[in-house]
């Protein structure tokens, strides 16, 4: 049976930016397979593997490939799977879109060039080059900290008028910039937070849902919060919001996934360490995550 194709309405809800748990160095398949049955438990829309929080850029291509299968495998039509397949290589990243769709994908998040710094007219010929090599749905990634670069507003507004691109996960911080995106992007182009601090901020101006990294550790819970957001009920969410406040703002100490890998380890769900040139947090962060975890209390 054909899988129903992505769509920019099937973005909407919870994405976990999914880990990539290690065990003894190597890819653990059963912990990454536990994970996806935790977002799949939980109702959430989909996960987001071999991104930023995936660690991509410290694997090799057949771990990349290995984490994108085994979470295909494992969500078995459960759950939307949109691996990460951006590099600074056009390309290089032109074979990750024909790989993850060989491998099952159900669309593909694209980040911008990173280190090179392209102009928009090469980013453009960049996402246009890449798009164009599947049938997969893209979702663009705006993270300019890390990129060096960012999306420019006209540019993603141009590209939304392209029929592969669905959607935009924004981890810029600029509440300003989803507003004015969500107000003049078309109805089959969605906005998705890229920050757990701001989902509930930019859902009040018009994104539609997150990828999410505490969402590996509480799905339930953030998709409670996201659920009331999108329903209108703003009290309810605030609440859930300012729960979370404390342990968010402590996985922001150091460089992500180094606090959010600790912090699944301290709550027992063991996914080891993240790899160099990654470092283990210190000391002083895990005592922060472990009495932010104290503050959040009960959750699932």
């Amino acid at each position: 049976m054909s899988k129903v194709k992505l769509t920019a309405a099937g973005l909407r809800g919870v994405w976990t930016a999914l880990v990539t748990p290690f065990k003894v160095g190597r890819i653990d398949k059963n912990r990454l397979a536990d994970l996806v049955e935790r977002a799949v438990a939980a109702g959430l829309t989909g996960i987001a593997p071999v991104g930023t929080t995936g660690e991509a850029p410290a694997l090799s291509q057949s771990e990349w490939e290995k984490v994108i299968e085994t979470t295909v495998k494992t969500a078995d039509g459960r759950i939307k799977v949109v691996p990460g397949v951006g590099t600074n290589n056009t390309q290089r990243t032109q074979e990750n879109m024909r790989c993850a769709a060989d491998l099952g994908a159900d669309g593909a998040l694209l980040v911008a060039p990173y280190y090179n710094k392209p102009t928009p007219d090469g980013l453009r010929r960049h996402f246009l080059a890449c798009a164009d090599v599947s049938n997969l749905p893209v979702i663009l990634y705006h993270i300019p900290g890390r990129c060096g670069v960012g999306i420019p507003t006209d540019l993603t507004l141009q590209l939304a008028r392209h029929p592969n691109f669905i959607g935009l996960k924004d981890a810029g911080g600029d509440i300003l910039h989803v507003s004015e995106l969500a107000r003049r992007a078309p109805h089959d182009f969605a906005i998705l937070s890229g920050d757990d601090q701001l989902t509930l901020p930019f859902i009040s101006v018009g994104a539609v849902g997150v990828i999410s990294v505490i969402s590996n550790l509480a799905p339930k819970m953030t998709k409670q919060m996201v659920d009331y957001a999108l329903k209108g009920d703003f009290e309810s969410a605030l609440e859930l919001h300012r729960k979370f406040a404390v342990l968010n703002a402590a996985l922001t100490l150091e460089t992500n996934p180094g606090p959010i890998k600790e912090t699944l380890n301290i709550k027992g769900i063991k996914v080891g360490s993240v790899r160099a040139p990654l470092a283990s947090v210190r000391p002083e962060t895990r005592k922060a995550l472990k009495k932010a975890l104290a503050e959040l209390g009960d959750f699932d």
